[in-house]
């Protein structure tokens, strides 16, 4: 995969980038409350093999458009970012899930700005601050405390799901890390395909073997294909893209704690899903902010970056 350049000579506000990661934030609180309405209907394997697909079937024409070469999709780059953001992203969130509730789930992804941080510091040759030190460490108490009140109040929450569910930040961090690292000036619409469609070729044994040994095929209602249509569309396709344009003009630790408002988003519309949300969970809740607070103190002087070639 060749990087493509991302500079004319330009300078842009870093209000887009911030812009895309709200908007992708927004959307990913959502995937939870999907997650959890599509694997009633069908098996995990199978609802984020469906995701998966739809969303590359969204951003496809796009990448083409804008010059991916399909056989890209076969190269070891391609085929690792398939392998990290979706088989062993969202496949173990969906399967997770099964163990565990929306909430939880919810806050369990607000582990990646640890990850982030740690990555960012390591591999990237980012400025560990004390601020965003300070951020991460109190993010992380917020996620502890909240996942109390929810394992608390939901006995379907087991250590085994929630153990599965935090999996998922860490690979999406390596993804983040890793293609921040190398393709930071490739457009990010190719980038999404190459992800969607190469985990949708990994993920294909997984699939047939679910349908073949455990599900048989799913005898879905209209309802739940809309909401795996939406979970692959929105969710990955759109949600995936934001996330891709947002990490490759901001550091990566910023976008970690920026995406600990995902979680308080999805904690509150676990409340429409009909779950209950404890006291404990509310003011972990609070913590988490208080922490993406500190963590961005020092990200609030404007900067400029390179605009994005057309």
């Amino acid at each position: 995969m060749n990087s493509i350049s991302s500079g004319t000579g330009k300078s842009r506000s870093l209000l887009p980038y911030y812009g895309a990661l709200i908007l992708c934030i927004f959307i990913w609180a959502t995937v939870p409350i999907a997650t959890k309405a599509g694997i009633d209907s069908f098996g995990p394997i199978t609802f984020a093999w469906i995701r998966g697909f739809t969303g590359f079937l969204l951003v496809l024409p796009f990448a083409v458009k804008r010059g991916m070469k399909i056989r890209n999709m076969f190269t070891p780059r391609a085929m690792f970012y398939g392998l990290m953001a979706f088989v062993l992203n969202t496949m173990l969130m969906t399967v997770g899930m099964q163990w565990c509730s929306a909430n939880v789930s919810s806050i369990l992804q607000a582990t990646m700005p640890v990850f982030m941080l740690i990555g960012g510091v390591l591999f990237l040759s980012e400025k560990l601050t004390l601020w965003k030190g300070l951020g991460a460490v109190t993010a992380t108490a917020g996620i502890v405390i909240t996942c109390l009140g929810g394992s608390i109040i939901d006995e379907n929450t087991t250590l085994s799901g929630i153990l599965i569910v935090a999996t998922a930040p860490l690979t999406w961090t390596v993804y983040s890390i890793y293609m921040k690292k190398k393709d930071s000036g490739t457009d990010p619409v190719i980038i999404t395909a190459y992800l969607l469609g190469c985990g949708s070729l990994l993920s294909l044994p997984l699939l047939f073997g679910e349908l073949a040994f455990v599900t048989g095929f799913p005898d879905a209602s209209a309802g739940a294909w809309m909401v795996s249509v939406y979970a692959g569309f929105v969710c990955l396709g759109i949600g995936n893209l934001m996330w891709n344009i947002g990490v490759s003009n901001i550091d990566a630790s910023i976008t970690g704690l920026f995406y600990n408002t995902c979680p308080i988003i999805g904690v509150i519309l676990s409340i429409f899903y009909g779950e209950t949300v404890s006291l404990l969970q509310a003011g972990g809740c609070a913590v988490v902010i208080i922490g993406v607070l500190l963590g961005m103190k020092d990200e609030l002087k404007p900067k400029k970056v390179p605009a994005l070639q057309d």
